[in-house]
């Protein structure tokens, strides 16, 4: 039994469960690679130890593919110097990236072409009308108290100063990862060649508040339903799927 029908079947709302299994079909493992992470919990090492170690035992069938993509352009929401942050992002991006094929080549049973990496810029690329999208819910931050409070929350959270650099960073972020599970931005896995049935957003840590109140509010009205995963967010520290659908945002602790 897996754990979207363990939560169903939960006494207590939003209690948290493991992926037995992931589905049978085409699919993509999405990760977000955070420039702040990626040399900590987000490393290649560590992204291949997720794998290796955890979501290769719930792949059913071997069709499916992992899809990075580098946050590097979103960190220009900053006062520094944009030369200098795109030469060092530039650095740990393709060190990463070269990392992680090491990795591959000394571990031939995996598919190599099963492996996606992109950056930011070339993820914005791939989602048709995304400037529409982002006016929209930048738009909605102005006008909903209660959008902004997540924001903020999330920013404090993180250690930073709440400015409008670091809300419209949290903003862009939980955007377009709301895009990405709804089916909105292509991405392109040259093994599952725009085959997936589903999407599964994976990062080691808890979820952001923001993420959960766009997904719960779904101000643009967009549905994946082949995507079984449309609202949901994989936990690859405590290995627990969160249901956004299930939580009560007012109650759970995401620090």
């Amino acid at each position: 039994m897996d754990g979207e029908r363990n939560m169903k079947k939960a006494k207590k709302k939003g209690e948290l469960f493991d992926i037995n299994k992931l589905p049978a079909k085409e699919g993509i493992l999405f990760f977000g690679v955070s420039i702040g992470n990626i040399d900590k919990a987000q490393s290649a090492k560590k992204c291949f130890e997720y794998i290796d170690k955890n979501l290769i035992k719930k792949i059913q069938k071997p069709i499916v593919g992992a899809n990075f993509v580098y946050g590097d352009n979103l960190y220009l929401y900053s006062n520094e110097k944009s030369s200098k942050l795109k030469n060092k992002h530039q650095i740990l991006v393709e060190r990463h990236k070269n990392s992680m094929l090491n990795m591959l080549n000394k571990n031939k049973w995996y598919i190599q072409k099963s492996f996606s990496f992109i950056t930011w810029n070339q993820m914005l690329l791939e989602c048709r009308n995304f400037n529409v999208y982002f006016d929209k819910i930048k738009k909605l931050y102005k006008e909903d108290k209660e959008f902004k409070k997540y924001v903020k929350e999330d920013i404090k959270n993180s250690g930073r100063k709440f400015n409008q650099n670091n809300a419209m960073f949290i903003v862009e972020e939980s955007l377009i990862f709301y895009l990405v599970i709804k089916g909105k931005v292509r991405l392109f896995n040259e093994y599952v060649q725009d085959k997936q049935k589903w999407i599964l957003n994976c990062y080691p840590g808890k979820p952001l508040y923001t993420e959960i109140y766009i997904s719960q509010k779904n101000p643009l009205n967009l549905s994946n339903p082949k995507n079984k995963y449309e609202d949901s967010f994989y936990d690859l520290e405590e290995r627990k799927l969160y249901n956004f659908k299930e939580i009560d945002l007012e109650s759970i602790k995401l620090k």
